[in-house]
């Protein structure tokens, strides 16, 4: 397959991070980046040596393109992604897709329309952890699973985040912002739906979120098992990696993944059956890892003339799960995954 040319969206912190890996991206070629801000646009051009324009719609005018890659705010995903694909481009999105279902749908009507690919980049379902906890569960190892436990602590109190700035004023931002990853990867990882959440979030004065950065819930999968999931960017506790710190119960034994506080990619996964002790799992050998797996994964699809694995048509499913336990936390009641898709 020919190199793909990419144009680039969106170059504050993490959107720097991204450009400079589609730039050294195998299968890949930086063609242009987009960015409001004229800082954006000098340091992209001293860094990364590639044209800049003002807008999406400017840059896909003057260079030829294959890929667009968002990494702006949500609110513009779906103006941008229509753009796009209607450019005849291929879309990867940073999560989350969308802050409404209606936008996502949306996104993936347009990508159907316009015969392209559009994908989230759910990077932490490439991680070789993650991976492994799916092969204990679903090679039967565990058995079948009666429950599970999730719990991811990181204090943003005193971190880059401003009561200014797009994430200090959303609503929801640890859900919307982290807790998809979390529920992303149950999903992938069990092979199951979540059905029904009953949660509760509050606040934090002493942090830079106008909203709820905490929160706590009951998720439910599609067979009825429980899974307990506590979520935090404003605890002074023991810090647990971006991953979490996951147990998965089963009928056969029991599995854990901890640590990489410092490098998510670097945590330990560790199962037992019962009456044995715990023993480290050995980790799967993967092409790529996360985000650079996430560009690999859309190449793959492209090549094979398949979905990818977190196209905007499944990631409905972890969106819909968020904005789920969102209105939960706000409506102080139980809520169908459903409603939300219903909608």
């Amino acid at each position: 397959m020919t190199v793909l040319r990419a144009v680039h969206v969106g170059v504050g912190l993490w959107g720097r991070s991204w450009a400079e890996l589609v730039a050294r991206a195998p299968g890949y070629r930086l063609v242009g980046v987009a960015e409001a801000a004229p800082e954006g646009r000098a340091w992209a051009e001293g860094a990364l040596g590639v044209p800049t324009f003002r807008d999406l719609d400017c840059a896909l005018k003057s260079v030829e393109a294959d890929v667009v890659l968002l990494v702006s705010p949500p609110s513009t995903h779906r103006p941008l992604s229509e753009l796009a694909l209607a450019r005849g481009c291929h879309v990867i999105s940073e999560k989350p897709l969308a802050l409404d279902i209606a936008d996502a749908r949306a996104i993936a009507d347009a990508a159907t329309a316009a015969s392209r690919h559009a994908m989230v980049a759910q990077n932490y379902r490439f991680r070789r952890q993650s991976r492994a906890l799916r092969e204990l569960l679903q090679g039967g190892a565990l058995g079948s699973l009666l429950g599970a436990h999730i719990s991811c602590r990181r204090d943003l109190r005193d971190a880059h985040i401003t009561p200014r700035d797009w994430r200090g004023r959303m609503p929801h931002p640890y859900l919307l912002d982290m807790a998809i990853h979390h529920v992303d990867m149950l999903r992938m990882i069990t092979g199951s739906e979540l059905v029904e959440v009953d949660a509760r979030g509050w606040r934090a004065p002493d942090s830079p979120f106008a909203h709820d950065p905490t929160v706590g819930a009951l998720l439910t999968l599609a067979d009825g098992t429980p899974v307990t999931y506590h979520g935090s960017w404003a605890e002074p506790l023991v810090e647990t990696s971006w991953n979490g710190d996951w147990e998965l119960v089963g009928s056969r034994g029991r599995a854990t993944w901890a640590g990489g506080v410092d490098d998510a990619l670097r945590g330990t996964v560790r199962f037992a059956r019962y009456g044995e002790p715990a023993a480290r799992v050995p980790l799967p050998v993967l092409p790529a890892i996360d985000r650079a797996a996430v560009l690999g994964e859309l190449r793959r699809a492209i090549a094979e003339g398949v979905a990818p694995e977190t196209s905007v048509a499944d990631n409905m499913r972890s969106l819909a799960t968020i904005l789920a336990i969102a209105r939960s936390t706000e409506e102080r009641r139980p809520v169908r995954v459903e409603e939300i898709l219903d909608a």
